[in-house]
Formats: structure tokens, C-alpha cells, sequence
């Protein structure tokens, strides 16, 4: 978890030690953040800019089950955004917009000022009253519906528990997709004992059901490039199943199979050493099209957003 901060403070990173550790401090830090120095981690402990439980520790206290560490960044300006939004369609009771990334749709992490939602409330009165019908990352562009009008919501969430909403995506992965079409069927959970507590995966046991329909539309190299239609609506669903196939998206720093790659870009920012990893500094991930019942019309209504410029230009580049 990531406690909020405004711009220019630093950042805490919390975790909760959710099971028995036979760890110290010390030793917990630099397992989880092993692209530090057992020296530099015993800097920060003296400095105290970690705590656990709310007191400076020392470096070899053990940790336990249920105790608290938080780790304290450099100062930390909220991250640049994307704010060129588009209008594709609006009426009194919808609107449905083209996002771009990267940009976050509501508060969450340190972004605050730059998302979607305080932009748009900055921008209009009556946004106030918009409710966000679903949601898209921050790094994923593409469409995004919002309700104008509450008393239309129920409707719109009816759709969506009934599974008559018709969304479709575009994906660059890595890898050539083969076969090309098929259906990935597996259960998706949030991982609680993961060193990210954000991220979800495959769970036999505890996850709920998830079902992806994915094709390959066009393969160059070592890239292909992939619709995918989520037929339920997990969160991160494509980014997990693709994971799970060993098809890493474009860009992905958390669905990379490596939770190192994610852990050092939240201290670090965007490095030489991310670039050469994950190629786009944002995840090639586009809501392309959008189908669904007019809540007030009953009017099947489609929307497309062709696929963007930093997208295209990535994918036509590629020999």
C-alpha cells in the first residue's frame, strides 16, 4: 500500500507482515528491495525513514506476523500526466470518453490533482455528479463511460452483472501468440502474501472465476499484437491472464513476471534500465470498442477509439 502524500513530499510505502516471519528488518528490506545495498538499507533504518509499528526500528529486530513497516521515498512531486481526454459521445445521461495514458480516472496513490475526474470537475460544475461506470488504468487508453445522470446507474450496472456489455481491447505482448485464438479460462485473486499487495494472479482456490477470449491479429518478431474480450470484469483480468500465458504486455512494469521490475520503478521512476525491459514507459494496453444498451433509449450503442499514436508508432516501427 502506498499512503497518500501531495505533491513534492515523500512517498510511504506500508506493508503488513500478514503471516509469522523469521526475518529482521534488515533482512526483509533487502529481499524485497534487493537492488539496494545492505549498507544503504542500514542508512535509511538510522535515518528513520523506516518505522514498523510506528517506531524506528534497528535493523536486526524481527518482524511478526500483523506488525506494520513502513518505508519512507526522497520527496516525491506527483507524477506528470496525459490530459488531452477527448469527448466521443455525450448525451443528458452519458458520457463516453476517449483516455488517454498515462492518466488516472480518480484519486489513487500519489495522483490526486492529476486525474481524470478532478479535471473534469475542474472543467464543470454539474461533474460533481458524474459517477464513473467502470474503470480503465491509468496506463491503459481507450474508452471510458461515465453516467451524467445517477438515476441511470442501476441500469448500467445491470448490464454489466448480466454480461451484455461488449468491450474489446488491443494488446501488445511480447512473444509470438500461438496458438493464435483461444479462451483463457482461469480464476483470478488478489495475491495477500505477494511482495505487492495491489497485484492479482491465478488462484484455483480462492480466485473468481475469469474468462479472456483473446485472438492474435498480427505478428512481427518477437511481438504480436492481440485483440482480448473479457467476458467477466476482473480487475487487471487481461494484464493476469496474459501474465499467466507467458504474454507480458508491452510496458507492463507489474504484470512483468518479476515483482522486482515493479518495486524499482516505484522508487526509481523511469530508468534506462526499465526502458530496456519493458520498451514503453506505459502499458500497450487501448479500450478500443465499447457496446452496450442506451439506459434511457434502449438503443444498442457502439462506440470506437482507434488505437493511439505512441501505440501505432511502437507497433508500426517493429520489423
Amino acid at each position: 500500500m502506498i499512503k497518500k502524500s501531495f505533491p513534492g513530499e515523500p512517498v510511504t510505502m506500508v506493508t503488513r507482515i500478514g503471516h509469522k516471519s523469521s526475518e529482521t528488518v534488515l533482512e526483509y528490506l533487502c529481499r524485497r528491495f534487493s537492488y539496494h545495498t545492505e549498507a544503504e538499507w542500514l542508512d535509511r533504518i538510522a535515518s528513520g525513514r523506516v518505522k514498523v509499528n510506528g517506531l524506528q526500528p534497528s535493523g536486526g529486530q524481527p518482524l511478526r506476523a500483523g506488525d506494520e513497516l513502513a518505508y519512507t521515498t526522497e520527496p516525491w512531486d506527483e507524477p506528470e500526466v496525459r490530459k488531452d481526454y477527448r469527448i466521443v459521445y455525450e448525451d443528458d445521461a452519458l458520457l463516453v470518453i476517449s483516455k488517454p495514458a498515462p492518466l488516472p480516472v480518480h484519486a489513487i496513490g500519489v495522483y490526486f490533482q492529476n486525474t481524470l475526474m478532478h479535471i473534469l470537475r475542474a472543467e464543470r460544475l454539474e461533474a460533481e455528479n458524474y459517477e464513473l461506470v467502470h474503470r480503465i488504468d491509468s496506463e491503459t487508453s481507450g474508452l471510458l463511460l461515465i453516467a451524467k445522470d445517477k438515476k441511470v446507474m442501476p441500469h448500467l450496472t445491470q448490464q454489466w452483472a448480466a454480461g451484455t456489455v461488449q468491450k474489446t481491447y488491443l494488446a501488445i505482448v511480447f512473444g509470438k501468440f500461438d496458438p493464435s485464438q483461444r479462451r483463457v479460462e482461469k480464476p483470478i485473486a488478489t495475491i495477500k502474501s505477494g511482495l505487492i499487495r495491489m497485484k492479482a494472479g491465478i488462484d484455483p482456490v480462492k480466485g473468481k472465476p475469469s474468462i479472456t477470449d483473446f485472438k492474435c491479429l498480427e505478428t512481427k518478431g518477437n511481438f504480436s499484437l492481440v485483440e482480448a474480450k473479457p467476458l467477466t470484469g476482473r480487475t487487471h483480468q487481461i494484464r493476469v491472464h496474459l501474465e499467466s500465458e507467458g504474454h507480458f504486455l508491452v510496458g507492463d512494469k507489474l504484470y512483468s513476471g518479476d515483482d522486482q521490475t515493479f518495486l524499482r520503478f516505484i522508487e526509481e521512476g523511469w530508468s534506462d534500465w526499465l526502458a530496456q525491459k519493458v520498451l514503453l514507459k506505459r502499458t500497450a494496453l487501448h479500450a478500443l470498442r465499447l457496446e452496450l444498451d442506451h439506459p434511457v433509449t434502449g438503443s444498442r450503442m457502439v462506440w470506437e477509439d482507434p488505437l493511439p499514436e505512441d501505440l501505432s508508432s511502437f507497433w508500426n516501427g517493429l520489423k
